[in-house]
């Protein structure tokens, strides 16, 4: 059965979610997001980290390499799948706003492997293509 409406809405509202952890919640609040056995992979960083509780740890042990004051902006959604699993292809960008400037930039693609769970869809696996 293909995606519905409703499906692609709570798999970008689940990806709003991503970035709201990611800027203001902080690593804990990952926990809502991903499914127990999930993957976060950075290729251009080698990072590659599998299970839940190893993600938010390795996002706490590198908080410190993160600009402070960053802001995700995502757009450009793919959404497709069945009613079980779905691929999500968006744009994110991260901006760094000090005192008025921007100093810091990134922009990338995230492709994304989600499952829906008894709770709602959950990321699987979370991958982060570098472009800049």
């Amino acid at each position: 059965m293909p995606l519905t409406t409703e499906d692609k809405l709570e798999i970008q509202d689940l990806m709003g979610r991503f970035a709201l952890a990611v800027d203001v919640q902080g690593p804990d609040a990952m926990r809502e997001l991903f499914v127990d056995d999930a993957r976060f992979v950075i290729e251009s960083f080698q990072v590659d980290v599998k299970g839940l509780d190893n993600i938010i740890n390795w996002i706490k042990d590198n908080s410190d390499s993160f600009p402070p004051n960053l802001t995700h902006v995502q757009s450009n959604f793919v959404i497709d799948g069945d009613g079980t699993e779905a691929k999500l292809s968006c744009i994110s960008q991260a901006i760094q706003d000090f005192e008025g400037e921007i100093k810091h930039f990134v922009i990338g693609r995230y492709d994304e492997t989600l499952v829906k769970t008894p709770a709602g869809w959950r990321l699987k696996v979370h991958k982060l293509n570098m472009r800049s």
